[in-house]
């Protein structure tokens, strides 16, 4: 059975719109995802293998709170690492001014990796976590890349520097996956959201910036300039994450979106190096385009709730009621587009009809959502209570076909016993009169002389 029923709603999109051209232009990859309503939104090469850069470090950061290692555990950054540190000086990677010997938190350790995209602080999370054994957290971060369903991603170092040739790389796909475990933990996320953090002052950073905090060296700053309201391209609705530079991957950035309750992630990786006219690069550019785009013109919307009836069934043998409403077993949600009204919903169920007893939770069919004939979601209608059966119903459904028959066997039936009782009172006169013709003395009998 399947009915289709037609509700005015915003309209959604089967599974991926086009934005507005040259919206992504900049950009060699992208990949824009609605969280809600589990949608893609946009792709672009989104399964093409570039150099993620800084983006491996969401990674390097996933595996240091997932770890479950205190944050606030000192850690003195050991001397074995200053070959590395001197390499990444002199590539220009970026640094969160760490120096061997001095003693910081893991806690630093996080924020310096994230905000200011500091190598050195990546370097050290990773000398920790493998217990001094590149190789062994580097094995961590391609295990837990397959656990999220990675399949074109490799890393080769836990900062990014390395390229495709040295055995980094990554999708905007796989990127999307990284990042979305990082948006789902709490902790990353308000680190990644912090335009700024206060290091502290160590036995080799002694000195106080001006304004420092008590206890505190220097400041170090997000280079998300998007969520800096100073940033000509700043955008309320951004939530943090990770931008991501070298020669090779050109500008990268993940980025999350909130607005209206509604969640939202971006990869943009392989933008155009070089600034725009306002002095911002083409991947915050391309992340803003996408977003105030998609902001403005999609939003998620209510195909069906499981307070109002999908289905009605008719019921036999319930005296409280004769039809059976079907609910949605859950909200069905899809991303629609804004200032559209035609969003059709098919429900199909597996029976026409019921008899009672039906109990609450009953599947007895399934509803979904479609757009231009594509199906965008679908959720089971279920049963909400429980409907009992009448005896006297049920008794009286099941007896009504053999009334006829019953009405034929009882008018035979009377017949039959009047005929008996005739019968039997006609024999019942016979035997009466016999037996009075025996013993009535004969009428002409005169009595005898002696």
């Amino acid at each position: 059975m399947l009915l289709a029923l037609a509700i005015g709603l915003a309209t959604p999109a089967a599974a991926q719109w086009d934005p507005p051209q040259g919206a992504a232009d900049k950009a060699q990859a992208v990949y824009l995802y609605q969280l809600d309503t589990e949608t893609l939104v946009y792709a672009k090469n989104e399964e093409e293998q570039r150099a993620p850069a800084s983006l491996t470090k969401l990674m390097t950061a996933l595996l240091l709170v997932e770890s479950g290692q205190p944050l606030d555990t000192a850690f003195t950054i050991p001397q074995d690492l200053q070959p590395e540190f001197n390499e990444i000086l002199a590539n220009y990677g970026t640094r969160a001014g760490l120096l061997c010997g001095e003693t910081v938190t893991l806690e630093d350790l996080l924020y310096g990796c994230l905000l200011p995209s500091g190598n050195d602080a990546a370097s050290a999370i990773a000398w920790y976590l493998g217990n001094g054994d590149e190789a062994a957290f580097l094995e961590q971060m391609n295990q837990r890349a397959a656990e999220l369903g990675c399949t074109g991603t490799h890393f080769s170092c836990p900062h990014g520097l390395d390229g495709i040739e040295q055995g980094t790389y990554s999708t905007a796909q796989d990127m999307f996956r990284i990042a979305r475990a990082c948006m789902e933990n709490e902790t990353l996320m308000e680190v990644m959201c912090s335009t700024d953090y206060w290091m502290p002052l160590t036995e080799l950073h002694t000195q106080a910036d001006a304004g420092a905090p008590e206890g505190k060296s220097y400041q170090i700053r997000s280079t998300v300039v998007m969520q800096n309201p100073d940033s000509p391209l700043y955008r309320d609705y951004i939530r943090g994450m990770k931008t991501g530079f070298t020669d090779e991957a050109g500008r990268c950035f993940v980025s999350g979106a909130q607005q209206g309750g509604a969640s939202w992630l971006l990869v943009v990786m392989g933008a155009q190096d070089g600034l725009a006219e306002d002095g911002v690069n083409y991947a915050f550019h391309t992340t803003a385009n996408l977003y105030d785009w998609a902001l403005e013109s999609l939003a998620p919307t209510a195909a069906v709730n499981t307070e109002t009836p999908a289905a009605q069934l008719p019921l036999r043998w319930c005296a409280e009621s004769d039809t059976v409403g079907l609910y949605a077993k859950d909200p069905l949600v899809v991303l629609a587009e804004t200032g559209s009204s035609s969003l059709e919903t098919r429900v199909e169920t597996t029976v026409d009809s019921l008899d009672a007893p039906v109990q609450a939770g009953q599947v007895l069919g399934r509803l979904t959502a479609l757009v231009n004939g594509e199906t965008v979601g679908s959720t089971e209608l279920v049963t909400l209570g429980n409907y009992e059966r009448s005896f006297w119903l049920y008794a009286g459904d099941i007896l009504r076909p053999w009334l006829p028959l019953l009405a034929v066997l009882g008018c035979v039936l009377l017949i039959g016993l009047a005929l008996l009782v005739r019968m039997l009172s006609r024999r019942a006169a016979v035997r009466r009169r016999r037996k009075a013709i025996r013993v009535a003395p004969p009428r002409n009998s005169q009595p005898q002389n002696k």
